[in-house]
């Protein structure tokens, strides 16, 4: 955003976010969803629209977004967060023309679940294709 190669810019699931992060955001034009009001903008971010005029959608999810009850292998473990229902819910009704995008923050090191976050992160990557191929 700073550069200005992105037209938009949303985070969602944020939960830990600071005052000067918020002011960061703003001053760069971000759209920070955060958990605290997760349940109002519920239904706004299950039916986003992105890219409109744009020649393509890049999407990141971040699997340290989820609840540690659903991903606990990432490297900053924090209560409080998405549900992988609720991050499905988002990618599945997005529209938009997804071309890229990468799921990160697994850290196999924590992971120690019988590989939980491995399976979470292997479907994330599964239906963020199945976006890319339509």
């Amino acid at each position: 955003m700073e550069g200005g190669y992105a037209r938009r810019l949303l985070q969602v699931g944020l939960r830990s976010i600071t005052k000067e992060g918020r002011e960061q955001g703003k001053r760069f034009g971000v759209e920070q969803y955060e958990m605290r009001t997760f349940s109002r903008d519920r239904e706004k971010l299950e039916n986003l629209k992105l890219g409109e005029g744009v020649k393509g959608v890049y999407v990141s999810v971040d699997v340290d977004c989820l609840d540690p009850a659903f991903a606990p292998g990432v490297s900053h473990i924090e209560p409080g967060g998405l549900s992988f229902r609720d991050v499905l819910n988002i990618l599945q009704n997005l529209q938009g023309d997804v071309v890229a995008g990468d799921v990160v923050e697994f850290n196999p090191q924590r992971d120690t679940v019988d590989g939980m976050t491995a399976m979470v992160a292997a479907k994330l990557v599964r239906e963020l294709s199945a976006k890319i191929s339509k």
